[in-house]
């Protein structure tokens, strides 16, 4: 139960979740105030089933960055948790979700880098850009900083293009790994080459 000496907090919670104010403007009140620290350090609410585990919303939320692509969407899934733990209805803001989504969608399947990565390398600088123009420019902004020989990896597991300096090294090719007394398991291993420096780097990967 809430008590009415916590409606405003409430209603900060719930304007963030249906972004009514901003991921800067909800990190700022966050650390401001206390009244709402206090409201999600509630250790009651039984998060030990979700991805909060042990912790509580609040300290899940100071982990964040809010402000960025992943921090914001990361912390209005967990305020909306909060919500509907303490049974309060609101209506989504499905912007964050779709951002990232969109994000997904124009990353090639071979590369896999971190979000904070796309944010200052890919991400277009200009935000008022349609979904297709959005999507093209992110695709190309991949295509130029993930550069390869003839073909991009086709990797056994996970992607793992090496980032250097925070650039892509070039990706010259692959070889197998089949019935190598060295090895247990047969794979591959991906040849990378810093651009810069000539030196090659590899990845092994394994069935």
């Amino acid at each position: 139960m809430i008590s009415n000496n916590m409606e405003n907090e409430i209603k900060i919670l719930k304007d963030f979740v249906e972004g009514i104010i901003t991921p800067k403007d909800f990190e700022k009140v966050l650390f401001e105030n206390t009244k709402l620290q206090e409201l999600l350090l509630d250790d009651t609410l039984k998060l030990q089933n979700t991805y909060i585990g042990n912790s509580t919303i609040f300290l899940y939320l100071v982990e964040q960055k809010i402000q960025s692509i992943g921090g914001q969407l990361n912390a209005q899934g967990a305020v909306q948790l909060f919500l509907t733990k303490k049974g309060i209805s609101f209506k989504k803001y499905e912007k964050y979700s779709d951002d990232y989504g969109l994000i997904l969608d124009s990353q090639p399947k071979y590369i896999n880098t971190d979000l904070d990565f796309i944010e200052k390398y890919i991400l277009p600088a200009e935000a008022n850009k349609s979904k297709s123009e959005f999507k093209k420019e992110m695709k190309d902004r991949f295509s130029a900083l993930f550069k390869y020989q003839t073909k991009p990896p086709k990797w056994i597991q996970s992607p793992n293009w090496i980032i250097k300096n925070n650039k892509p090294l070039f990706f010259l090719g692959q070889f197998e790994i089949k019935n190598c007394d060295i090895f247990h398991d047969d794979g591959a291993v991906y040849l990378f080459v810093d651009e810069k420096t000539g030196e090659i780097e590899t990845v092994k990967q394994f069935y």
